[in-house]
């Protein structure tokens, strides 16, 4: 008995570590993407309100890259028949020029 009450303590502290259980009550905030690009850093593309920005974040901050316009993002799931293409996105292609111009530093 003992045994099967601390399994069930230890599965209920990981679940709870990687998330489960958590409900999100925000209303104006959504998180359409996130691309990993190291340990702890990344650009978030967030949903707020009526706007969508790519977000630059690293374990100590995080950085407005750009505000993206919402005609540039398809939300297309991918499909083993879908041909991959080697231009990028409208969004990453408007992403990679601010961010090689210097655009959306604060």
């Amino acid at each position: 008995m003992i045994l099967v009450v601390g399994l069930a303590y230890v599965a209920a502290r990981l679940l709870k570590k990687m998330g489960w259980g958590k409900v999100s009550h925000a209303q104006y905030l959504e998180q359409i993407d996130y691309l990993p690009l190291g340990p702890k850093r990344g650009i978030a593309l967030v949903q707020i309100a009526d706007k969508t920005v790519a977000l630059g974040v690293t374990e100590q901050t995080i950085s407005l890259l750009m505000e993206v316009d919402a005609d540039a993002i398809t939300r297309q799931a991918p499909t083993a028949s879908r041909v991959v293409s080697t231009t990028l996105p409208p969004f990453a292609e408007e992403l990679w020029r601010k961010l090689r111009r210097g655009e959306g530093k604060s």
